[in-house]
């Protein structure tokens, strides 16, 4: 496995880490397992407990590691329930979960957004 860019790191320890830990303090849970159940689709390993961010536009397409519109707050088990099912998940939620090139968000959740400080956007929502 290649070893994480200077880049990447900092990126990591300074704006995703701190976006999950203020989540989990202000109460966030997971929010894949509601989804699923919403759409009828069985979950039933959901711990409700964030133990990391579903990127809606996957990271080796491509993605946004900060930007809170392309991250969902996740247990490792609905998040790995997408990651294996990726296509039944879409075909039922459509691009709420999954999104795919010619989606109209695909541009705007490209980690070239990354570098805009995606943090002060969650502050927001935890401020709501």
């Amino acid at each position: 496995m290649a070893k994480r860019s200077a880049k990447r790191q900092k990126l990591m320890t300074e704006e995703r880490i701190p976006m999950i830990v203020s989540l989990i303090n202000a109460g966030y849970t997971c929010e894949i397992g509601p989804i699923l159940a919403d759409y009828d689709i069985p979950n039933p390993d959901c711990t409700t407990q964030i133990q990391g961010m579903h990127e809606r536009r996957k990271r080796s397409s491509g993605g946004s590691l900060t930007n809170p519109s392309n991250l969902v707050p996740a247990c490792n088990s609905c998040n790995g329930f997408v990651e294996e099912f990726p296509e039944i998940v879409r075909e039922e939620t459509g691009d709420l979960l999954v999104l795919r090139e010619g989606d109209w968000e695909w541009g705007a959740m490209s980690r070239r957004q990354d570098y805009t400080n995606g943090l002060d956007l969650v502050d927001e929502l935890v401020e709501e």
